[in-house]
Parts: structure tokens; sequence; C-alpha cells
């Protein structure tokens, strides 16, 4: 119970617990769906939760734009016929058995309310007075935060099911009867279900450890009407993970950088514990998980265990000595002493020592080793000296890698492999090549490598045919083994010739038609040209021409183009040995100067309905729009309506006996590119 306590404390966290300030209104917030779109409010102060107890709520749903296209005049649909109050105590009681917050729901509605006190009565009282309603308040709206059942029990909750996709919706929110001598504002809230509600991760996750806690700091200041509490989770195996709490967490109001924090109590300050934490919205929803981070509490203990001596004794024992500074060998019952091959760990336990005790011999040491002490004070918590290195002295080389393999592929990339060595204090490898077996062998690899693998990049522009490459082993203590027989790779011949040039590509409108002009390549041994245009819309491409190097062609007008389309080029030469090189020209918009008039319109009276129907037919791709162009009698034509590119029909409502009406259609593409204007089309009505 206390975290709720907390959390109304530092009510600026909610998305619609309670408003900053105690303004006599009513907030509301929208969640949509794939089929439905659920509504959620709540009271801003004291007296305007009292009034909705009361009188209850109503839900109006507005249908403010269709496809895009706003509704001129909106009307209200009446989504609750009856207001929407608290259920009575019977049905509370009954609910609560499935789900506790409505009992506390209930409590805090029915139960005995705090007496309310005039300022008369004493300042002091009067605003202890208000506290208590404010926190009974701030109690039942946090259940309803946390509890879809309970935010329905309390009259706070509606579902709405009758929405369509393509249609915007508002809803206002109000108190069925507004009191006498007091104004509560309603809420007004915009849905629409191709809209729907994304939720997004915790940002920025961190993590500081102390003595037995660890504080956990996240972004909370930009998801504030996202979220109204949040589940923290610990894991031991970055697998499993459970909540820290039964309840959900309420962190911290966010600080003037937007974070907000929750601190965890450790079992211990040994073991590094994983954490993540995902949002619960006042929809009751969880949104998705944050990155992990890693942490452990840290020791209060001043001192620690402080190694000064480390002998090797034959290079095969290494004994260790340290000592316990200030009240250290009091506040200690036992030492443990842990050893690693590296001083990040992780550190295994050696042997178990009863305090004080200032001396240990390891009797089989690694090759390299980091020894830490770890000791445990009475009160069960433990404390580490600092690692400290120690290694006996190693004089024998690994052996000599085998199965040494490679292979060079048609760009100079040289991909070798061989058998992982054996030995546990293996460092890695060094690759060696040379141009020749007889020439030195020099290394080309700049740090030891880890892994049986290398890759390595050669040049083909070298009269020699062959690399050579060769490998060696290496020991932690850089003992080196005997060089690999040597690898012969051969060279692959993929000299690319060299590329054309492309000088110019423009658009003449006179040609209707693409201007292409390149310097042809340079190289001796060229058989080929092949020129291809590329559409940018859909990355269509297209072969052009095709021909040898007899055709000293150097130019090319490309007039099978599609208007209104972007499209550009790809000149590719080829060899004798089929290597290729190309080049690209830039960006080409196509565009004719007029696009073809908009054809079989139809036009034709209805004299039942007072109006002239027209439709047509037009097949261009991408239109913005059709612009209708009337003339009545011997009047001028005049832009008479706009619709949508999608239209083919349209209504004159604006007619009368007697009169001849004509009508003239254009059409306006991408680009504000326009068709050639339509046929006049004549009406006698």
């Amino acid at each position: 119970m206390y975290r709720f306590i907390l959390f109304f404390l530092l009510l600026s966290c909610s998305g619609v617990v309670y408003a900053q300030q105690k303004e006599h209104r009513i907030a509301g917030l929208a969640d949509a769906g794939k089929d439905k779109i659920r509504l959620r409010w709540s009271p801003a102060s004291y007296i305007s939760w009292e009034m909705g107890n009361k009188y209850g709520y109503t839900v109006e749903r507005f249908t403010v734009a269709i496809n895009g296209q706003l509704v001129t005049k909106p009307q209200p649909v009446l989504l609750t016929p009856q207001p929407l109050k608290p259920y009575t105590l019977e049905q509370m009681k009954v609910a609560a058995d499935k789900d506790e917050r409505i009992g506390i729901i209930a409590e805090l509605i029915y139960g005995e309310k705090a007496e309310k006190l005039k300022p008369e009565a004493g300042i002091g009282a009067y605003f202890e007075n208000q506290n208590q309603n404010d926190w009974r308040m701030g109690m039942a709206l946090l259940s309803c935060d946390l509890s879809i059942n309970a935010a329905k029990s309390a009259g706070l909750f509606l579902e709405d099911n009758n929405v369509k996709k393509g249609e915007r919706y508002a809803y206002r929110i109000s108190l069925a009867k507004q009191p006498v001598n007091l104004i509560i504002d309603t809420a007004i809230v915009v849905a629409s279900l191709d809209e729907p509600t994304l939720l997004s991760p915790p940002q920025e996750l961190a993590i500081v450890g102390a003595d037995s806690t660890v504080t956990l700091g996240w972004l909370t200041a930009f998801n504030r009407n996202m979220y109204t509490a949040y589940q923290v989770e610990r894991s031991t195996d970055g697998k499993k993970f459970t909540p820290v709490t039964d309840l959900p967490v309420m962190p911290t109001g966010p600080d003037k950088a937007g974070f907000s924090y929750y601190q965890d109590s450790l079992p211990d300050n040994e073991n590094k514990y994983i954490y993540r934490v995902r949002g619960i919205t006042p929809f009751a929803d969880y949104g998705p998980y944050s990155k992990t981070v890693e942490g452990s509490g840290v020791a209060s203990v001043s001192d620690r265990p402080v190694m000064d001596t480390i002998i090797v004794i034959d290079n095969k024992k290494i004994q260790l000595r340290w000592f316990l500074p200030g009240e250290l060998s009091k506040q200690l019952t036992k030492i443990i002493i842990t050893r690693s091959a590296n001083g990040k760990g992780p550190f295994e336990p050696l042997a178990t020592l009863k305090s004080p005790v200032y001396t240990f011999t390891d009797d089989k040491p690694l090759g390299s080793n980091y020894y830490r002490i770890k000791g445990i004070t009475k009160s069960g918590k433990a404390i580490y000296s600092f690692p400290y290195f120690a290694q006996v002295i190693d004089t024998i080389p690994p052996v000599i890698p085998t199965g040494l393999i490679g292979k060079v592929d048609s760009t100079g990339i040289v991909s070798l492999q061989w058998d992982v060595n054996k030995e546990k204090d293996l460092q890695g490898y060094r690759v060696f090549r040379a141009n020749g077996p007889k020439e030195e062998f020099v290394e080309v690899t700049r740090v030891i490598l880890t892994e049986p693998g290398f890759t390595d990049t050669i040049t083909l522009h070298t009269l020699t045919s062959k690399v050579y490459y060769e490998i060696i082993a290496v020991d932690k203590n850089y003992n080196t083994s005997g060089y690999t027989p040597y690898l012969a790779l051969k060279r692959p011949d993929t000299i690319a010739p060299s590329s054309p040039v492309i000088t110019r590509a423009y658009r003449s409108d006179s040609l209707h038609a693409v201007v292409l002009e390149w310097h042809n390549s340079s190289s001796e041994d060229v058989v080929k040209y092949a020129l291809y245009s590329i559409n940018a819309k859909d990355s269509s491409r297209k072969t052009v021409a095709i021909w040898d190097t007899l055709n000293k062609r150097e130019k090319y007008i490309d007039t099978a183009l599609q208007a209104g389309n972007t499209y550009y080029y790809e000149l590719e030469v080829s060899d004798d040995s089929g290597n290729k090189a190309k080049e690209l020209s830039g960006d080409i918009w196509f565009e004719a100067a007029k696009r073809p008039a908009v054809k079989n319109i139809n036009a034709v009276p209805d004299q039942d309905k007072k109006q002239i129907v027209l439709n047509w037919l037009y097949n261009q791709p991408e239109i913005k729009q059709f612009r209708i162009f009337r003339a009545k009698n011997d009047s001028p034509f005049l832009l008479f309506s706009t619709l949508d590119g999608v239209s083919r029909q349209w209504a004159d409502n604006d007619v009368f006996l007697g009169n001849v009406y004509k009508y003239k259609i254009i059409a306006v593409l991408k680009g504000d590119m326009k068709t050639e204007m339509s046929k006049v089309i004549e009406v006698k009505y």
C-alpha cells in the first residue's frame, strides 16, 4: 500500500490519474485498436469527482472526417443512453471477488468519508481535510489506471465498437448534469482506427549500485501521457526475469533532465543483477521492454584486503601474502581466495580460510593468474581486494597450425582457414605473405588473430601470377610455433576495362526524348557495349541497346519513355575476359509538354433529382485532382468544382429548367502538370 501513497505524492508521473492543478474539469485519453476505440477519463479535482459520482458521465461521438475529408457539420451520437455512474455498493462487492482493486474503489466511494470542514474551522484543519479528500480520490483514480475493471466500476471507462476505418472521431465526455453555481469543463479526445496507439519502450535505462541496493533511472518526461506505472523486472541469468514488487512501481517525478528513478534492494553485493522495465498504460496494457542493464551492490565497508607479496616457487607454485588494514581483521569471519585467467573474471574460489589468515599457496596455478581476496563480514556481506596478477614462466611453444587452405575471388579478396590449435594457453595466430616462395614473408596481420581464419586483400594488377601464405601460432607468453608449409594461391585475371564517361544526359522537349552523350572506354580489349534505362519510380530495368566496338557510337536518343517518370541510365562495357565496367548518369525527369485531354465524357440530365450528372474515363497515373469548368448559356466558362484524383463522376445540383449548360474538364497530375482541356459537353436542361 505504501507504493500507492508514494505515487499519490508524485502524481505528476501519471497520464490520467490527477491533474497538476486542481481545476474543475475532466481529463480524457483515447486508445485506438484494430476494431474498437477505448476511452478513459478522470476528474481533475475532488469536487469534480464527487459530482461525477453523483450525476454520472455522458459520452458523445462526433464523426469529424471521412477518408481525409472534413465533415462540415458533424452531428453528436450519444453513446451513453443512461449516464455512466459508479457501480452500486452491492455490485462492487460481487465484482471485487474477481478484482481486488474494485474493493478499493468501493471503500473510497462508499466508505466512511472525512468530514468536510470550512476555513473557519482553522486553516490547518481545513487543509488537512482537503488533503484527506484528495488522497481518497487519488487512490481511487490510481486503481482505475491499473485495472480496466476498476475503471468500469467507477464509471470512468467506455469501449466504442461501432467505429470504422477511414473515419476520424471526436469524443466529448461531460457530467450528465452540471451542479448549481459551478461549471465543470468537459473533456475532448480525438481518435481514429487508422492511427492506432503505438507504445514505445522506456528509453535510456541506467543503473547505479550502492550497498545492497541499486538505483534505476530512465526517461519518463516524454511518455508521461503514455504510462501510468511501470513494471521493473530482475534476473540473475538474463533469461528468467521476475518483477521486483507485487504491485506496479511508481518512480519519482522526472528531474530536469527528464529522468525518473527507482531503488531496488539486493540480497547481496556479490552477484550481478540484470534489469528491464516496461510501462503500464491507463488502460492497464503493458508496453514493450526496455533494453537490459546490469549492476551489483557495493559494500559500505571502507577497508578492503590488500595483497602485498606474490612469490613464484620453482616455476610451479605461487604463494600469496596479504594484510587486513584498520579493523578489517575483526570485521571478517572468513576469507575466500578466488582466481581467474583474466582480470575481468569470472573469479572461481580456490580455498576458504577462517579469518584472520594472511597467506595461501596455489599448488596448481594457470599460465596466467589473476587472484582476488574475497572477505565475508559478520553481516554476511562480501568485500573484495583488487585483482593481482601472477604467472609461471612458460617456455613451451604451441604446435605448428595444420589444415591451411584458401581461395582468391575475382576482386582480389583472399580467404584463409586452418585447424584450431588445442593449447589452453593459446593466444592466437599471425599470418605472413609473399609474392614468391623464395622471397621474405612479411606479416599482414596487425593484431594477433583469435580465430582460425583471415581475410586479406591483394592487388590483381601485377605480373606475378601467385601469392603465398604462411602461419604461426602464439601462446599467452608469446612463445611462437614454427611456420606452416607455404600455401600458394593463383591470382585471377579480373582487370576490368576502363569505364566510359557520360558527358551529357538531358531531356529534349523538341525531340520528346532523353539524349545521352559519352566518351567510349579507352581499353583495347573492349568487345561490347550495353545501355540500360532504369525507372527510378519502381527500379524497373530495360535494355535500350547493345552494340560491338565496330560501331563507334557515342550518342543515343531514347524516345521509348513514359511521361511523368524519372529515369537514369547505365552504360556498361565488357572486355574479352568477361570483365565489366559501367557508368551511371544522373536522374532525368521526363515530361511531355501536355498530357492528353480527358475523354469519354458523358452528361446526363436528371429532372427528377434536379441535377446533371457527369461521368468520364481517364487512366493517366498519379492524378491529383480534376477541375470542372462550367458555362451557362452564353456566359464564359468558370472553374466550378474541384474533385480528388479518384473521382470519375460529379453531379451539378445548381441547374434550372430552360437553360443550356456547357462543361469542360482538366486533370492535374504529379508536379502540377496539367492535361489539355477536354472538349465541351453541352446539355439542354
